[in-house]
């Protein structure tokens, strides 16, 4: 290999391994804080969704009407959920499905919002 290809290599190397490495450090969401809504068994059902660049750091649920001991657990149980893998892809609680679809769903809501495009 002659010494212009070996430099060429290694600079397209070094351009290949810059590019990858600013496209994470860009990260998949704009840092901030993202209100999602969805409808619920009783009602709407608010979250306030706070990320960094690459994950969900903090989810607040601002209003709800569902069920209290149903619904209300099971959004709680969600939210560790959600947080815990820094996805909404998780199941629904059984027995509370309604509640369940709506909490991911406004999250998903806040999401996209934050979604870098």
């Amino acid at each position: 290999m002659s010494m212009k290809q070996w430099v060429l290599l290694m600079a397209a190397l070094f351009c290949g391994f810059y590019g990858c490495l600013s496209l994470q450090l860009k990260g998949r969401f704009e840092p901030g804080f993202w209100h999602g809504e969805a409808v619920g068994r009783f009602g709407m059902v608010a979250v306030s969704v706070e990320t960094d660049a690459v994950s969900i750091i903090n989810i607040e649920i601002i209003e709800d009407h569902e069920d209290e001991f149903i619904g209300g657990e099971a959004m709680r149980e969600l939210l560790e959920l959600v947080l815990e893998e820094d996805s909404t892809n998780i199941d629904v609680i059984s027995g509370a499905t309604v509640s369940s679809n709506a909490f991911l769903d406004a999250v998903d809501n806040a999401l996209q919002k934050a979604h870098r495009k």
